[in-house]
């Protein structure tokens, strides 16, 4: 059965967002009295009724039951900080495969060597909606607001266990089950690479250096390798 997505919500019944009920009602043909599904990103699964009292406005569906199911199931411990890539579109790409893959919270970083310094949020977000609805899950990963990567590094969590991926030259963990702790944040640089005094800041911080293998990757690759390694970890 088709997932809904909403925030709007209340003891007895949710209400659809004018896009959700369109999609609801005029692509899918749902009718008043249909059973449905809704999520609402927080771990939340609604069964409710339809009842649609016009078809060009928001649409209610009365819950019939509720079912909560923990972070720890379907929200990993996989934190990305990544510099947006020059093509917004790779970025729309990679935000809806790590939502796939379970991650916890994407924030954009503003570097030295950056080509882009922002994306369109709201984008993102419908974007990662429209993921966790495809692949059935019910937590939406918190996205955070485009940062100076100085900013980011001083407001690092004091006991986090942080990972910068970079090309310079440097001692480098690989990046794998032996090396990842299960809460962590990867650092991914933009396709200019971290600076040199942007490298510093990180090792300074305890943030590890590690190496994504043999291969130098796209940003967006970089992100996606790293993600599906934790989830594997996070697997076996």
């Amino acid at each position: 059965m088709e997932l809904f997505f909403t925030t709007e919500i209340s003891d007895s019944y949710v209400m659809l967002s004018e896009d959700e009920s369109r999609h609801c009602i005029k692509v899918l043909r749902k009718n008043t009295g249909d059973n449905v599904q809704v999520i609402d990103g927080n771990g939340n699964l609604y069964i409710g009724t339809l009842e649609i009292i016009n078809k060009n406005k928001p649409a209610k569906v009365w819950i019939i039951s509720k079912t909560h199911f923990e972070a720890s199931q379907f929200q990993s411990g996989f934190h990305l900080a990544i510099a947006p890539t020059k093509n917004a579109d790779r970025m729309e790409w990679l935000m809806e495969k790590t939502v796939e893959l379970g991650i916890a919270s994407l924030t954009l970083l503003q570097c030295e060597h950056s080509e882009r310094s922002n994306l369109r949020m709201d984008r993102l977000e419908k974007i990662a909606i429209s993921a966790l609805k495809q692949s059935k899950q019910y937590w939406l990963p918190q996205i955070n607001n485009s940062i100076a990567f100085k900013k980011y590094i001083e407001q690092f969590p004091a006991n986090a266990s942080g990972y910068i991926a970079h090309c310079a030259d440097g001692i480098k963990e690989e990046f794998n089950s032996k090396t990842i702790k299960p809460d962590c944040y990867v650092l991914i640089g933009p396709e200019g690479d971290f600076s040199e005094t942007e490298i510093k800041l990180a090792l300074n911080k305890g943030i590890k250096a590690i190496s994504l293998g043999v291969s130098r990757l796209r940003t967006e690759t970089a992100a996606l390798y790293a993600c599906g390694v934790y989830r594997n970890f996070k697997d076996i």
